[in-house]
């Protein structure tokens, strides 16, 4: 768990002798171990595989020429008499199992807690992953995020090297919040170079270099909503409770006794306006917007995948308050019933991950999430404290159709009252937003082959010419719905349409004539 400098130094005083430092941030690890080893009054040494050992003396460092190996240098700290804390960086290589006896040392090492002189290991590493002999006795922490105060000592320290001025703004240092020092001083040198100083003025500076970085880091991607509440049509009742969950984020709310909300879990049929809603929700409370990827969360190393979720959630933390959106949950989900048999656990791992955190942060970070297929969700994600609720997006009934047609022709600067609008919602029963977005592209396209303005007749002929999914899914949708009327609130305030019979001489493929509903042990 990400903690303080005052917690890593209360576990040493509490008898730690080996602690794990889970970070990228080497120079704030270091400044920790400077710290902790003048609180200690302890010589400290530093070692990693390139530089060898540097000793601090005074307020600079000795190298010593001789480039020890960790286990060598874990003697002499044992041996010490006047103790000591040695920091050994990136030393993951050397707690693989083809190191097993640099493992069984350190493992000995944490059994010292109390006997002679204060000896401090400290064991960096990127990924906060420790082999299964020392997780027992070896604390992991992790670096929280620099706070505005190490950012503005980096925006500070970054001016005077480029030798430009330095005029703090709290608008820079929030817009530079989630990156890490190495980061950040990126943003603000550019800052520095393109506009000759470093203040508000870099503001949308920082904000790209920001973006950049969330999508280099593969895991999380950043959004900027161009869709508001208004591009969405119907779902009256999720905008009532969403405008009610928003007005929790201004002030008084907390003297008020309201907790920051946690998020909502839209189910429903696909196309239907769940992750357009995502979007609009960042968009109307003007919250940036991250996109969580669990498909690119899973890696191929040994704790890669549980490093990825934790930076990825660490990361929407510092930016609170966001929207934080996982489009299609239940595909990132996929497997985690057989999770122990085929990966050995780690999607079980990273998803107890999610969980806990859904269910324990503090930080106003908005979970928004998706998901077509309520049978592949498990159990302990539906429950409440997870989500604040849980909203079914049925299918837009005549009068939402009307309105979605409208969004989308004045999108492509149409003028709606030239079309008639009652006829194509008539025509229109069961079809999806994604649907009527669709006929209304294809109106234009054929418009524009017949070189004249898109009438209500091309949209009627595109809309002749689709098949929607409700057609050919009827079945599981009946079902769905019936699911949902006891299990969710519903979105929309209409009631759902009937929607019209399937022709049943069309064949079907397996997956459109299974039920999803019949409990597995009966299938």
């Amino acid at each position: 768990m990400a903690v303080p400098y005052e917690e890593f130094r209360a576990l040493v005083d509490a008898g730690a002798t080996v602690l794990h430092v889970a970070s990228f941030e080497w120079e704030r690890v270091q400044g920790w171990c400077v710290a902790l080893a003048k609180h200690l009054d302890v010589p400290l040494e530093v070692w990693s595989s390139s530089a060898g050992v540097r000793r601090l003396r005074g307020d600079g460092w000795e190298t010593e020429l001789e480039t020890a190996e960790p286990i060598e240098l874990m003697k002499r700290l044992r041996d010490a008499k006047a103790g000591g804390v040695l920091l050994l960086e990136d030393v993951h290589p050397y707690l693989a199992p083809q190191h097993h006896e640099v493992v069984r040392f350190v493992r000995e090492m944490a059994r010292w807690a109390g006997a002679g002189p204060r000896g401090v290991l400290v064991l960096s590493t990127p990924v906060a992953d420790l082999p299964a002999e020392l997780r027992k006795e070896v604390p992991t922490i992790e670096l929280p995020l620099p706070g505005v105060e190490d950012l503005c000592t980096v925006a500070a320290r970054t001016a005077s090297s480029h030798a430009v001025p330095f005029e703090p703004a709290d608008a820079l240092f929030e817009a530079a919040r989630g990156l890490t020092v190495m980061e950040s001083r990126i943003a603000f040198g550019l800052a520095a170079v393109k506009n000759r100083r470093v203040s508000a003025s870099a503001v949308s500076l920082v904000a790209r270099e920001k973006e950049r970085v969330i999508r280099q880091g593969r895991v999380l991607e950043y959004f900027e909503p161009e869709a508001g509440i208004a591009d969405v049509g119907g779902l009256d009742r999720l905008k009532q409770w969403l405008d009610r969950r928003g007005r929790a984020y201004g002030s008084g709310a907390r003297d008020f006794g309201l907790d920051a909300p946690k998020g909502v879990l839209l189910l429903g049929v696909q196309g239907c306006g769940k992750s357009l809603m995502a979007k609009a929700v960042a968009s109307a409370w003007q919250f940036p917007l991250l996109r969580l990827d669990l498909g690119r969360v899973f890696g191929g190393l040994v704790g890669e995948s549980e490093g990825n979720i934790r930076a990825a959630l660490q990361m929407s933390q510092a930016l609170a308050p966001c929207v934080l959106w996982i489009d299609e949950i239940e595909k990132g989900l996929a497997g985690l019933g057989s999770s122990d048999q085929s990966d050995g656990g780690t999607s079980a791992r990273v998803v107890g991950t999610l969980l806990t955190w859904m269910q324990e942060k503090r930080e106003p970070v908005f979970v928004v999430a998706t998901a077509n297929r309520v049978e592949a969700l498990p159990p302990e994600l539906l429950r409440k404290g997870r989500f604040d609720e849980l909203f079914f997006v049925d299918l837009p009934t005549h009068a939402v159709r009307k309105e979605i047609l409208a969004v989308h022709l004045r999108k492509k600067r149409r003028d709606p009252a030239s079309f008639d609008l009652d006829q194509l919602a008539t025509m229109s029963v069961g079809y999806s937003g994604a649907e009527l977005e669709e006929a209304v592209r294809e109106a234009l396209y054929e418009a524009f082959s017949d070189g004249r303005e898109p009438t209500t007749e091309h949209v009627a002929s595109a809309l002749s010419e689709t098949y929607p999914l409700s057609r050919t899914m009827s079945e599981q949708l009946v079902g769905l719905r019936q699911w949902a009327r006891a299990r969710a609130r519903a979105a929309s305030s209409e009631e759902p349409e009937t929607l019209p019979p399937s022709p049943q001489s069309i064949p079907r493929l397996r997956q459109e004539t299974h039920n999803p509903f019949v409990p597995v042990g009966a299938r």
